[in-house]
């Protein structure tokens, strides 16, 4: 068969001494492709953010000079739209071209936006299609002029190449498949705790994990939750270690000995169900923390079909297990984690709702645009200013009118007190961040945006959370 070459260059730094995901560079022609920033060959001055078992932005674009350069293989010729996900930190506007050899490159205006930091990142379609013929090609990014006497400072997060036919498609099934947000909106608020083998009980020495979750008071606890007046939990499960509160045989296969006999979800989702409150569930696909998941798991692999086989089988296990009790998932690391590993994002849905079609997903992006359509609402970790920078106005639907996540309803992930976990031995938990008038004023204006706050209490390992926050929440939130 005829193999052209075609050039798309960007540059790349060496890869960390320690184990990264490493990508195929196969351009997928019915699905996205990502290439990420940190996977280019970067040209000197470039910095790419020091990795753990995440993937990060690439910073210190400020120059002409530089410019990144992936190497890709394309199983036969196409024209594919190009997304670059970006964020302008300062200076002048500046114009970027992406080329694939000798074709003319395709260019895209960007400008400083004045919003704060972590609602600068944008998905910023380029105009045009980049041709990719089959075989060999090598792809450019880079900056190829400024205002005179002007500068700039980027940061690049990825180039996204996706046929336009597929990318309408994609879009218009995710749009189906998206959950309508009212009842979600109704609840008002929820808390969230990161209840883990890695929780310190009030006092004394932790306990073994299997021995914690069969002395969990689920009815007390589900008081505290109620008194508080959330309308749901999301309760964390595996989070830095891959554990389950219960006999969820999927995981079992993939690594025995990191479930339990009790079924503490389905005790929890019991007991708040008779006081009215929603059960969500926290969940991570795996952490540099657990050396022994990720190898058994298969989360180091190009081939990422063994590791998302195995995920889709924990969360479709667990959705057809809860049923209806489970009202909703938060999925965590959705954009350094999820986002760049070669998946079907709708199955990955699909597979969320196992048991309950109208069960919420969310896959977290921290700063950045959102990972995927194919999820109901936006987790919004830290996201203090509940106006969102005015893109969700009093009186609007709770939809994100512009940035990261436009179009997406918003919730807000907070921490309550000092820390998402409680992690420090002989130590009571901290007083809370907000004092009564102040939470009153909050949940006002949350509501008023129909934003839904979530926010994260530390737990002791017995499974109490601190009264003086509920204290807060309980005077609080009926006015």
């Amino acid at each position: 068969m005829r193999r052209n070459v075609t050039l798309l260059t960007l540059a790349v730094f060496p890869l960390a001494a320690q184990n990264l995901f490493t990508p195929d560079f196969r351009i997928q022609p019915d699905n996205y492709t990502v290439l990420m920033a940190s996977d280019a060959q970067l040209s000197p001055g470039l910095l790419r953010h020091p990795g753990d078992h995440r993937k990060l932005e690439v910073r210190e674009w400020t120059s002409l000079a530089q410019s990144f350069t992936w190497r890709v293989t394309a199983p036969d010729s196409g024209d594919y739209a190009v997304n670059m996900l970006l964020n302008h930190h300062a200076g002048s506007p500046v114009t970027l071209e992406v080329s694939a050899g000798a074709q003319k490159p395709l260019s895209l205006l960007i400008s400083h936006r004045p919003e704060p930091e972590r609602f600068r990142w944008r998905r910023f379609p380029v105009p045009g299609t980049l041709r990719l013929e089959q075989g060999a090609n090598t792809i450019t990014l880079r900056a190829s002029g400024v205002r005179r006497n002007g500068n700039f400072e980027l940061s690049l997060w990825s180039l996204e190449l996706v046929k336009p036919e597929v990318r309408d498609r994609l879009a218009q099934a995710a749009l189906r498949a998206r959950v309508n947000p009212a009842d979600f909106q109704a609840l008002r608020y929820g808390f969230m705790v990161h209840w883990t083998p890695q929780s310190w009980p009030s006092r004394g020495e932790r306990k073994p994990y299997a021995e914690a979750v069969r002395e969990f008071d689920v009815e007390a606890f589900a008081d505290q939750i109620k008194q508080g007046g959330a309308g749901f939990l999301v309760l964390v499960t595996a989070h830095a270690l891959q554990y389950l509160p219960a006999p969820i045989k999927a995981l079992d296969h993939i690594l025995p000995g990191r479930t339990t006999q009790r079924d503490l979800v389905a005790d929890l989702a019991a007991a708040l169900q008779k006081r009215g409150i929603r059960l969500f569930v926290y969940y991570h696909l795996g952490s540099i923390d657990d050396p022994d998941f990720l190898r058994a798991s298969g989360f180091w692999e190009t081939d990422t079909t063994r590791f998302f086989n195995n995920w889709v089988s924990i969360v479709t296990e667990i959705g057809e297990r809860y049923g209806t009790r489970l009202a909703g998932w938060w999925f965590d690391d959705g954009m350094c984690n999820y986002y760049y590993r070669r998946h079907d994002w709708e199955r990955l849905n699909r597979a969320s709702k196992a048991g309950n079609p109208q069960r919420l997903t969310t896959f977290n992006r921290w700063l950045w645009p959102t990972a995927t359509d194919f999820e109901d609402y936006d987790a919004c970790e830290v996201c203090t200013d509940s106006a969102a920078t005015g893109w969700l106005p009093v009186g609007g639907d709770g939809r994100y009118l512009d940035g990261p996540a436009k179009g997406l309803p918003a919730a807000a992930t907070l921490i309550t007190e000092g820390d998402w976990l409680h992690t420090r031995k002989d130590t009571p938990i901290g007083p809370p961040r907000w004092t009564t008038p102040q939470m009153k004023l909050y949940l006002r204006d949350f509501a008023a945006r129909r934003i839904v706050p979530i926010f994260n209490l530390e737990i002791y390992q017995e499974g109490r959370v601190s009264p003086a926050s509920i204290a807060v929440f309980a005077a609080a939130h009926g006015n």
